[in-house]
C-alpha cells in the first residue's frame, strides 16, 4: 500500500483534478518518483499548480493562483495557516463561478465539512485539496484527498465493527458515525446533498478498494477491482448555477 513507485506520465495528454491530486499525494507520502509528460503544455500546467509538492501558505497561493485553477494546496492539522489557506481557496473557487445567491454557502460548507473528516478521523495531519475551472464547459471540478487509515478501519477502529469498504461506504451513507460516541454522521451526507442536489454537480468517493458515485439522477457504489486508496478520495463538479440556491434543506 506504500509502495515506491515510479509514475510514467510521459504520454499523458490531459489531467483533471481527480487524477492529479491522488498522485501528488502519493508521490510525496511515499517519495515515489515520477516522469513528467513530454506533451509541452501539460507539463507547464502541472508545474503553475504545484505538481507534486504543492503550496501550504497564504502568500503562496495569492501568488500562483490563476484566472482557471486553484493550485494544489497542502493543509496541516496544527499549521496557523491552514485556516487562512483554506478560506482563500474557496473564496477563489467562488470567484471563478458566477456571483449567485447562496453559492458561496454551497462551496464553503463541502469543502470545510470534507477537510473537517480529515482531521477528525483519518488519523493524519495533512490534506489535499485542488480546483479546476472548465469555463467553456461551465463547471469546477474540485478534489480533497487524504492518506489515512479510511473509512472500513475507522468504522473498525473505533467502534469494533467490521465492514469491508463498499458496506463502509454505505453506512457512511446511512448516518453512521465512526465517533465513540453516540452520534450522527452527517457529513458525507449533506456535503452530497448539497454537491448534487443544490448545484446540479456530481460526486465521488472512493476508500480503500471501493467508489461511490451520485448525482441528480443515480448513485451506484462500485468495487474496484486491482485498486487500493489507503485513505480518502472526494471529488465533486460543481456547474454554474443559473439561479439562487439554497442549501439548508441538505443541513436540516
Amino acid at each position: 500500500m506504500d509502495e515506491r513507485l515510479l509514475f510514467d506520465m510521459q504520454s499523458t495528454t490531459w489531467v483533471v483534478p481527480l487524477l492529479v491530486l491522488p498522485i501528488a499525494s502519493y508521490i510525496r507520502d511515499t517519495q515515489s518518483e515520477y516522469e513528467l509528460p513530454r506533451n509541452q503544455n501539460v507539463r507547464e500546467y502541472l508545474e503553475v499548480i504545484g505538481f507534486p509538492d504543492g503550496i501550504s501558505s497564504l502568500e503562496q497561493i495569492e501568488n500562483r493562483g490563476g484566472s482557471s485553477y486553484i493550485p494544489i494546496c497542502v493543509l496541516y492539522k496544527y499549521s496557523q495557516e491552514r485556516e487562512n489557506l483554506q478560506s482563500k481557496f474557496i473564496e477563489m473557487v467562488y470567484k471563478v463561478l458566477k456571483p449567485t445567491q447562496g453559492v458561496k454557502d454551497g462551496i464553503a460548507y463541502p469543502i470545510s465539512e470534507l477537510v473537517d473528516n480529515i482531521f477528525d478521523h483519518s488519523k493524519v495531519n495533512e490534506g489535499w485539496v485542488f480546483a479546476q475551472h472548465y469555463p467553456t464547459k461551465g463547471y469546477v471540478d474540485l478534489c480533497i484527498v487524504d492518506r489515512g487509515r479510511g473509512i472500513a478501519n475507522s468504522y473498525k477502529e473505533e467502534k469494533n465493527m467490521h465492514a469491508d469498504d463498499k458496506s463502509a461506504i454505505k453506512m457512511a451513507l446511512q448516518g453512521e458515525s465512526t465517533k465513540p460516541e453516540k452520534s450522527r454522521g452527517y457529513g458525507i451526507i449533506s456535503s452530497k446533498c448539497i454537491v448534487c442536489d443544490c448545484l446540479n454537480g456530481e460526486f465521488v468517493l472512493i476508500s480503500g478498494s471501493a467508489a461511490l458515485y451520485s448525482s441528480k439522477q443515480r448513485e451506484v457504489i462500485y468495487t474496484l477491482n486491482d485498486f487500493y486508496w489507503k485513505g480518502v478520495i472526494v471529488s465533486f463538479r460543481i456547474h454554474e448555477p443559473n439561479g439562487p440556491i439554497n442549501i439548508y434543506k441538505c443541513l436540516e
